[in-house]
């Protein structure tokens, strides 16, 4: 069949390309079937559901309904920063790990602009209205404390280096979510049916539309658009979303989260809190040694102290047991 794909802001002019649907069922297959004619390279862009000005993720599989029309996100080249930008802050996110060069925001934290990127349209996706800074400042767990200062669609732009392609999705996506908000809707993240909450308390929403076709993630949550994991009324589950707060949701958490297989150790707890600050992490890949924001560096298996109790070459005795917040 034959699809017409084009960019957000046609820049790329509207190319037709010839793709054997049966050969092309995911979004990764069909960027890689896209990448030649565009003479794109694969990590370079990103398909667009006009809809709801969102990406599409790479493992989803594709409906008829997304087809024959694509729209496209071009990502610049670089993120290069500016040498009066630049800063010897850690990264707000990755800590000390990251190497790539740094920009300074207006509240003064650091922050990689790839980095930057990423945070800022997670937060679109979560139907936040304003981007905040998310570093930390104190790591207690009963009283944790974010620097929460307030950053400009403007200064992103610049910090991040955002192509014209991503400058239009951001305006895009900032109208939905304030559209939505004052609606008082939301959008299934599964089906994209429309969905109203029983009431303003209420973030555990149930998709009557999934529900009646028999999908098994009919219940999500209003915040964070997860999937609702707890029998909890009052928090989903997901460690990213606002209304998993308190210790004794974080205690929830960590009683219910997923087990997985960590190197060669199956059934280890998906989540944990980070032994030195009790920040809550959760192990997504990668092996069993986990360095948190604070920089302490654990065995998320053993939850031993990494080189001084466990190590790369050095076997876990047991896989440690949920733990209690005290």
């Amino acid at each position: 069949m034959e699809v017409i794909v084009s960019s957000l802001d046609e820049t790329i002019d509207r190319k037709r390309v010839t793709i054997t649907r049966q050969q092309v069922t995911t979004i990764t297959q069909l960027k890689k079937k896209l990448s030649g004619p565009l003479g794109l390279e694969e990590n370079s862009f990103d398909i667009v559901k006009p809809s709801v000005a969102d990406l599409a993720q790479y493992n989803e599989h594709i409906s008829d309904s997304d087809l024959p029309d694509i729209q496209i996100v071009v990502h610049p080249t670089t993120r290069e920063v500016p040498e009066h930008l630049q800063t010897d802050e850690e990264d707000l996110i990755n800590g000390s790990m990251e190497t790539d060069p740094r920009v300074i925001m207006s509240c003064g934290h650091g922050i990689a602009p790839e980095n930057l990127y990423d945070y800022c349209w997670n937060m679109l996706r979560q139907r936040n209205l304003k981007f905040t800074c998310p570093a930390i400042e104190s790591h207690d767990l009963r009283r944790p404390k974010t620097c929460n200062a307030e950053w400009t669609l403007y200064e992103i732009d610049i910090k991040a280096k955002l192509s014209v392609d991503e400058r239009m999705l951001f305006e895009m996506k900032m109208n939905h979510n304030h559209w939505q908000d004052e609606q008082g809707i939301q959008e299934c993240p599964d089906c994209h049916a429309v969905c109203e909450r029983l009431s303003a308390e209420n973030n555990r929403v149930i998709c009557m539309v999934c529900c009646q076709n028999g999908k098994p993630h009919f219940e999500f949550c209003w915040q964070c658009l997860g999937p609702w994991k707890t029998d909890n009324a009052e928090y989903c589950g997901n460690i990213q979303c606002a209304t998993a707060k308190g210790p004794k949701a974080v205690q929830e958490i960590l009683q219910t989260c997923q087990k997985k297989k960590i190197d060669q150790y199956i059934n280890c707890p998906s989540v944990r809190i980070c032994p030195s600050c009790k920040a809550l992490i959760e192990h997504i890949q990668g092996c069993k040694r986990m360095t948190c924001k604070c920089k302490f560096q654990f065995c998320f298996v053993c939850l031993q102290t990494w080189d001084n109790g466990c190590g790369y070459n050095k076997t876990c005795s047991n896989v440690a047991r949920c733990q209690t917040i005290q």
